[in-house]
C-alpha cells in the first residue's frame, strides 16, 4: 500500500511571488539597474562637478553635495514607479494575474509582493547611485540619520505603491510612458531636485509644496545635509501620510478585484 504524503511547500507562496518580481528586473539588470544609475551619476557629473563650479554654495553647501539627495530620491522614484507599473500592466495584459489570484495567495500578499519588488529595485538603484555620487561630490557624512532612515522607508513605500496603482490603471504601454512624461517628469523638475524652492517667487514656492516629489526630496536632503525647505517633522509627516494614503488606495484596488486585463 502506497503511503500518501501530504504536499508541503518549500516556502510560503508569497516568497515565490516576491522572488519572481525581483528576478524579473534582475534578469535585465543592464537596463533596470545600470541604466538608471548611469543616468543619475551623469547628472551628478554634469551639474554637480562641471556646472557646480560656477554656482554659489546653497545654504553653505557646495552645489554638487546639494543636488545629490534630490537625485537620490528622484532615481528611486523613477525605478519604483516603472517597476510596479510595467510588472502589473504586463501581468494584466498577458492575463498572468488571473493565475496569481487563482492561487492560495491572498490579495494583500499579491499586493505586498508587487510592492516589495519595487522597493528592492529602488534600494539597489539608490544605494548604487550613492556609491558613485558621494565620492564624486566629496560628501559622505549624514547629518540626521533618523530622518534619513525613516524618510527613505516612507519614500520607498510611496514610490512602490504609486507604481502598482499606475499599473492597475494603465490600458496600454502608451499609457505607462505617458504617465512618466506627463506626470512624473514634470513633478520631478518642479520638486526642488536642482534648487531650493525658497529661492523662487512666493507663489511658486507655495505651489511647489503641493508637489509630492518636493516632500520626498526634502526628507532625503534634510537627512543628508541637516537642512531643507521645511522642518524634519513636517517632511516625515507628509511622506508617511502619502505612504498611508497610497497604500489604502492600492489595497482597495486589490481587495475589490478591480484589476481587469
Amino acid at each position: 500500500m502506497t503511503a500518501v504524503v501530504a504536499f508541503r511547500a518549500e516556502r510560503p507562496a508569497f516568497l515565490w511571488l516576491l522572488e519572481r518580481e525581483v528576478l524579473r528586473f534582475l534578469n535585465i539588470w543592464r537596463y533596470s539597474i545600470i541604466g538608471p544609475v548611469l543616468s543619475t551619476v551623469l547628472f551628478v557629473i554634469v551639474f554637480g562637478n562641471a556646472l557646480g563650479r560656477h554656482v554659489d554654495p546653497v545654504d553653505g553647501v557646495t552645489y554638487g553635495r546639494f543636488i545629490v539627495p534630490g537625485l537620490f530620491a528622484q532615481a528611486m522614484v523613477n525605478v519604483g514607479f516603472f517597476n510596479g507599473t510595467t510588472s502589473l500592466f504586463e501581468a494584466r495584459r498577458d492575463r498572468y494575474i488571473n493565475d496569481v489570484f487563482a492561487s492560495p495567495l491572498r490579495w494583500w500578499e499579491v499586493n505586498a509582493a508587487l510592492v516589495g519588488g519595487g522597493i528592492v529595485r529602488a534600494v539597489i538603484v539608490g544605494a548604487s547611485t550613492l556609491a558613485f555620487a558621494l565620492p564624486l561630490t566629496g560628501g559622505s557624512s549624514i547629518a540626521r540619520p533618523g530622518v534619513l532612515v525613516f524618510g527613505t522607508l516612507g519614500l520607498l513605500v510611496v514610490v512602490a505603491q504609486v507604481g502598482v496603482i499606475a499599473g492597475s490603471l494603465a490600458k496600454s504601454l502608451d499609457h505607462v510612458y505617458s504617465m512618466e512624461s506627463i506626470v512624473l517628469l514634470p513633478l520631478g523638475f518642479v520638486g526642488g531636485v536642482f534648487y531650493s524652492v525658497s529661492t523662487l517667487p512666493h507663489a511658486w514656492d507655495v505651489l511647489s509644496r503641493f508637489d509630492p516629489v518636493f516632500w520626498l526630496v526634502q526628507v532625503e536632503r534634510i537627512g543628508f545635509l541637516g537642512q531643507g525647505d521645511t522642518s524634519p517633522a513636517a517632511a516625515l509627516l507628509v511622506v508617511w501620510a502619502l505612504a498611508a494614503l497610497l497604500s489604502a488606495w492600492s489595497a482597495w484596488i486589490f481587495a475589490t478585484g478591480r484589476l481587469k486585463p
